[in-house]
């Protein structure tokens, strides 16, 4: 990877993380047959400060994906950029269910979380 390109990746996720911060909607690509495109992960602790920023891409026969929260964060904001409704699921170290959610296709959620679970993200299969 070029700097070129590095420098292009952290400006779009410098504006990706501005989105999630501010709850703007994001805009989402035509519907297609499988789910494809970003989703943009940022954690935050209590006070707001950051925690992690981190994307995912979801490719044609990718239905899920997981993410580990981060010590100290407290909120986790999802942009997800996907042309189909992402699923969110919060599990303790155990796996037991603290909480799920959706978040709609080119739309911004945010969702209270414990350090140390881990967020499962799921797209409908087709």
């Amino acid at each position: 990877m070029g700097t070129t390109t590095g420098r292009r990746r952290a400006a779009i996720g410098a504006v990706l993380a501005l989105l999630a911060g501010t709850g703007a909607v994001a805009a989402s690509t035509a519907p297609a047959a499988a789910a494809t495109g970003d989703v943009l992960i940022v954690q935050k602790g209590s006070t707001g400060n950051l925690v992690s920023v981190q994307t995912f891409v979801f490719l044609p026969g990718i239905t899920e994906q997981g993410d580990g929260v981060q010590a100290g964060a407290t909120q986790f904001a999802v942009t997800n950029l996907t042309d189909r409704t992402l699923g969110l699921t919060e599990r303790t170290a155990s796996g037991t269910v603290v909480h799920s959610d959706t978040v709609a296709a080119g739309r911004n959620g945010t969702f209270a979380v414990t350090a140390g679970d881990t967020v499962t993200l799921t797209v409908p299969a087709d």
